[in-house]
């Protein structure tokens, strides 16, 4: 069960539906969060893909390498854009399984 919640950069408008601990575990197994610094995006990627990358990542956006990725989560973590300051906006939440 995961509870993601809409997290707006106050900088730039940059969003993104997340778990506020940075990773959520799903019928379809577990995922973690990244941000990647070549294009800029908040990614998930889950457990067995990171197992079958033999955990020397890649974006699933735009394929750069784990020196690109660092692991995210929206309490402690930026805005992957502008750095800026998440805010959450914590009267939405969409309950997965």
């Amino acid at each position: 069960m995961a509870s993601f919640k809409s997290y707006k950069c106050k900088e730039c408008g940059y969003e993104v539906w997340a778990e506020p601990q940075g990773f959520h575990a799903l019928m379809t197994g577990q995922y973690y969060q990244f941000r990647c610094n070549a294009c800029k995006r908040i990614v998930s990627i889950s457990a067995q893909d990171l197992a079958e990358m033999q955990y020397d990542p890649r974006c699933p956006e735009c394929h750069a390498g784990h020196e690109h990725l660092f692991t995210w989560n929206p309490i402690e973590g930026h805005c992957p854009k502008c750095n800026g300051e998440m805010e959450c906006d914590s009267g939405v939440v969409i309950m997965a399984d």
